[in-house]
């Protein structure tokens, strides 16, 4: 399942910010407001967003593909992490698949979890992803790429903030810019304007 996904997406899609080490992506801007005026709308507004973005993507699919990416010398030393995931009700399937591998760079280890998911339960992975930054209880930091192989797209939402969207099917990417243009992030609409076109 790994280098499944490591092939069609690249590796590099399940790293950091990919949307600059990859071509014809999106970038979305998902919370709206600010600190000082309200969390709540905040992460409502995020919420409504990639929900909606996110349904649309995989609206055919049945079964989704989720991997969790974290640092780490064992599972053990994120048990915390874990324990949120539990109290969202996101149980992870006996069959899963790990890596972990060292990162240079950074000096520790990467460890990756592969597993899939009816996508009926993906809305409490979501919900925990996007609740961490602004004190949401209960959620979850661990990075997070949400796919589906034979669509050929894969999601990134890295937190309240935005999301990215890559993959090889450019036909849905396509559309997604198209039918979801008022959410692209600003900061970075000229360079998906030189891929996908004027709106």
């Amino acid at each position: 399942m790994i280098e499944q996904a490591f092939q069609v997406f690249g590796k590099n899609s399940f790293q950091n910010a990919i949307f600059y080490s990859n071509q014809q992506c999106l970038r979305f801007e998902l919370s709206e407001g600010s600190e000082e005026a309200s969390y709540v709308k905040m992460f409502t507004s995020a919420l409504n967003k990639s929900t909606q973005i996110i349904d649309t993507i995989f609206e055919k699919s049945e079964k989704i593909s989720i991997c969790f990416a974290f640092p780490g010398d064992s599972y053990l030393s994120n048990f915390s992490v874990f324990k949120e995931l539990k109290e969202l009700q996101i149980d992870i399937p006996k069959n899963n698949f790990k890596l972990r591998e060292w990162v240079e760079d950074d000096e520790w280890n990467r460890n990756y979890l592969f597993f899939n998911i009816n996508k009926s339960e993906l809305h409490k992975i979501i919900f925990g992803k996007l609740g961490t930054e602004l004190g949401i209880k209960p959620s979850f930091w661990f990075d997070l790429y949400i796919y589906d192989i034979n669509l050929g797209v894969l999601v990134h939402p890295y937190d309240d903030r935005g999301m990215d969207v890559v993959g090889t099917n450019k036909f849905m990417i396509k559309r997604l810019y198209k039918q979801y243009h008022s959410s692209l992030l600003d900061y970075d609409v000229n360079v998906m304007r030189e891929w996908f076109g004027a709106l």
